[in-house]
């Protein structure tokens, strides 16, 4: 029993540190190490009011997990709402702990609490997305399909699991379809049949959502994230996908699993079934490279990291027991960026205090009308007043609308925006609205798109009211961020 709970101190001692250091350097305030749980957050009190969107005029898809926001709606009007991904996460973790230390069996403590690190479950909880779960789910896919070669049965989690992950992250079909394919390939043709039967009703019906909100098919987020989505799956799309994937530590990483898988796959004196599952994990990894992302502060690529190192740790179980030391040692070389992010979370979380919490103060205590920026949302968290999302996740049209300044104008005019806070540089349709203020935060820069926003006045409205709001917001600023007012 001691043992057992050796990795769960080690995971709840590993996101004590980070999680310390980071509300010290932000002055006793807890923040993500992303922007994003916010737009989540946002999402969720809405949904809670009956609203699907950001602004309450309009219905706006900017989640890419359709499952989380909802998740979160139940208890979105909680005093410390915003805490709330950090404990559901820190619960998944443990659960995802304590399946990974059952998938290892004898050898469960080293690996473990290696993959504590390597599979950056600490990583995933600070950003307060919807990783966690999705690491636990997958995770969760990975046992099931073990148990199943064992019991031949595929048990309710295990077809549970396969269901909600495409729902918690579309890119877990890259685990679910393959896994469902094993499964068909198997014996369990009815079961696999069925589950894939409910997976697309479900994902189409969410489209079918959307579509009647007159939205696309699928979120925003999606849409602008996603090179394969937005190439419209052409060719052209996906080999460039797949060459930005390979070009990266992380892509080269994945690939270095597909050597084993192969190497199964291509040895004479293996079951069938061993390489059938070899094949489908093979798939899994593929399809990622194809169409998936890594990055975006090590939480992109996690899952189908985790899922292929599990699986290939099942298939050459003999080997990796009786070697022990040099697997782990391999898995902690492969998975450096990871080890890296975990040493960097405490400066990631202060950039997002110094910037986005910095422009959520001065729009809720000083500015209290409507707004357009680039970074939704902290933003938009708890704000009333109208938040023109020139990123394009939370406005329809904005993805391409905020390169052409006439749509700019146009949506600010409509919706009473006379005030941007925005990275000026990177959208060209607002490049002629007048810089009053810029804002640096210190460095180093690890989240953040670039190190200083832009506070700018419409064309039409009066850049001297602006201007004498930031001076007095300038007063309340922390130390080691650069206020500069131009005159």
């Amino acid at each position: 029993m001691k043992k057992a709970m050796v990795p769960a101190a080690v995971l709840l001692l590993a996101l004590a540190v980070p999680l310390l250091l980071s509300i010290r350097a932000n002055g006793g305030h807890f923040l993500y190490t992303l922007d994003d749980p916010y737009i989540h957050l946002a999402l969720s009190e809405n949904i809670a009011r009956g609203h699907y969107g950001i602004n309450q005029n309009e219905c706006t898809a900017p989640s890419s997990s359709i499952l989380w926001p909802f998740l979160l709606a139940p208890l979105s009007n909680l005093p410390f709402s915003n805490i709330v991904p950090l404990f559901l996460n820190t619960i998944f973790a443990l659960l995802t702990v304590v399946l990974i230390q059952r998938f290892y069996r004898t050898s469960s403590l080293l690996f473990t609490v290696v993959s504590i690190f390597t599979f950056n479950l600490v990583g995933l909880v600070l950003t307060g997305m919807e990783h966690s779960l999705q690491l636990f789910l997958v995770t969760a896919i990975a046992f099931g399909t073990v148990s199943f070669t064992e019991k031949k049965t595929v048990a309710p989690w295990f077809a549970s699991a396969l269901v909600l992950a495409p729902l918690v992250r579309y890119e877990c079909l890259a685990v679910s379809l393959p896994v469902l394919f094993f499964l068909f390939c198997s014996g369990e043709r009815k079961n696999s049949v069925l589950l894939f039967l409910l997976i697309a009703i479900l994902l189409g019906g969410f489209s079918l959502f959307l579509v009647h909100l007159g939205l696309n098919p699928l979120p925003a987020s999606v849409n602008a994230k996603s090179m394969v989505v937005s190439g419209s799956g052409s060719p052209a799309s996906i080999f460039g996908n797949l060459l930005v994937s390979v070009k990266s530590f992380r892509g080269i990483a994945q690939l270095c699993t597909l050597f084993p898988l192969l190497a199964l796959l291509l040895s004479s004196g293996r079951a069938k079934e061993e390489k059938l599952l070899a094949g489908a994990v093979a798939v899994s990894v593929v399809m990622h490279l194809f169409a998936g992302r890594s990055g975006w502060f090590h939480r992109y690529g996690v899952y189908i990291w985790a899922f292929s190192i599990l699986m290939t740790f099942h298939l050459y179980s003999a080997s990796m027991r009786r070697f022990r030391v040099l697997p782990a040692l391999a898995l902690l070389i492969l998975s450096a960026d990871y080890l890296s992010g975990y040493c960097r979370i405490a400066s990631a979380s202060s950039n997002i205090y110094q910037q986005q919490y910095q422009m959520r103060m001065f729009v809720h205590e000083w500015l209290k009308e409507p707004v357009a920026v680039n970074d939704l949302g902290l933003v938009s968290m708890g704000y009333d007043e109208y938040v023109l999302d020139l990123w394009g996740l939370a406005v329809p049209g904005a993805l391409e609308g905020a390169q052409n300044s006439f749509w700019v104008d146009s949506a600010a005019i409509a919706n009473g925006v006379n005030t941007a806070i925005v990275y000026r540089d990177e959208i060209r349709g607002i490049q002629h609205w007048t810089q009053v203020a810029r804002m640096e935060i210190s460095p180093p820069l690890v989240v953040c798109a670039a190190g200083g926003v832009d506070f700018l006045a419409a064309p039409w409205a009066s850049p001297d009211s602006l201007r004498n709001l930031i001076e007095g917001f300038s007063l309340t600023l922390p130390a080691g961020i650069n206020l500069t007012v131009f005159r």
